[in-house]
């Protein structure tokens, strides 16, 4: 008898498992359709998707290494050889472009990645049980937010000191409030459905609720937040860079670019160009396909066939 219960458990949970995951393939397939009719979301993607393999295989793309110098060759403008011209030392500007693309998905990827694990699960445990622990976590997100963003993140970077894992980390830190408050609001509509009251009667713990119940269902905000974030921390990582307190060189960066481009900004501006035109156009990018995805998860805002 204890074999057949154990039986009959397992195959209760492989069919809710095939139910959840034809839920998910139903949801993803809508959001490819979005994308598909959307033009921005074709556009976002494909940059979005140019940026991440260069991120991936920029040994394999890139015509030359980004440190290897050409003195002879210095500011040299576009051709065959070189396609983007060189910088003050020689470097092709191409390969270094595409190298940079790496600490570029890196910081952004990363840092919203930790801002979300830590941000959403304090918003949901704050809202779920509310009382005094509801208080200390949004004690905690005021705090955060009543610095300015500018100025935490600068005076962070300076006593912390210039380093990609400081980047990612400080980044992280002042932007996981915004999606504790997302993630709060969301729980607080969704803890008195009727499906979570249910479960909470039969017997459900706190941790699966929040968990199997809760969190599903209020991801949709947070990821249109992360992707329009996305082009944030890209812009973060090339501003400190420009201004000595994140990648430091001879590392291949954007922000380093610009800010080797600005001081011949005279006598090759194409230094300055380049990088600065790579980087509208990835932010544009993160932004478009921000947008779609918003339209894509909002039922209200998809087409009747969708």
């Amino acid at each position: 008898m204890p074999k057949n219960k154990v039986l009959i458990e397992i195959s209760h949970r492989w069919d809710s498992y095939k139910i959840k995951s034809r839920l998910q393939i139903k949801k993803i397939t809508q959001v490819i359709k979005v994308i598909r009719r959307e033009p921005r979301g074709l556009i976002g993607a494909s940059i979005i998707g140019i940026i991440l393999l260069c991120a991936l295989f920029s040994p394999l793309i890139a015509p030359f290494d980004p440190n290897e110098q050409d003195i002879a060759n210095r500011f040299s403008v576009p051709s065959s050889e070189h396609l983007l011209g060189t910088d003050y030392i020689g470097r092709d500007i191409l390969s270094r472009l595409i190298y940079g693309a790496r600490a570029a998905a890196i910081v952004s990827i990363c840092s919203v990645g930790i801002a979300v694990m830590i941000g959403v699960p304090l918003g949901a445990i704050a809202a779920y049980n509310g009382g005094i622990v509801d208080y200390v976590v949004i004690l905690i997100f005021d705090v955060i937010r009543s610095f300015p963003s500018v100025i935490m993140i600068l005076v962070l970077a300076a006593i912390f000191g210039p380093s990609l894992l400081n980047i990612i980390l400080i980044l992280a830190f002042t932007s996981f409030p915004a999606y504790g408050r997302v993630a709060r609001a969301q729980t607080l509509c969704m803890k008195e459905e009727e499906s979570i009251l249910a479960a909470k009667s039969l017997g459900a713990t706190t941790g699966r609720i929040l968990l199997h119940h809760i969190t599903p269902n209020i991801l949709s905000p947070i990821i249109v937040l992360a992707g329009m974030d996305l082009a944030v921390m890209i812009m973060w990582e090339s501003a400190l860079s420009f201004l000595g307190l994140g990648l430091q060189p001879p590392a291949a960066s954007w922000g380093i670019m610009l800010k080797q481009g600005y001081t011949y900004i005279e006598t090759a501006p194409l230094m300055i160009i380049w990088p600065a035109i790579v980087l509208i156009i990835t932010m544009l990018g993160c932004s478009l396909f921000a947008e779609v995805l918003r339209i894509a998860l909002n039922p209200k805002e998809r087409l009747p066939n969708e």
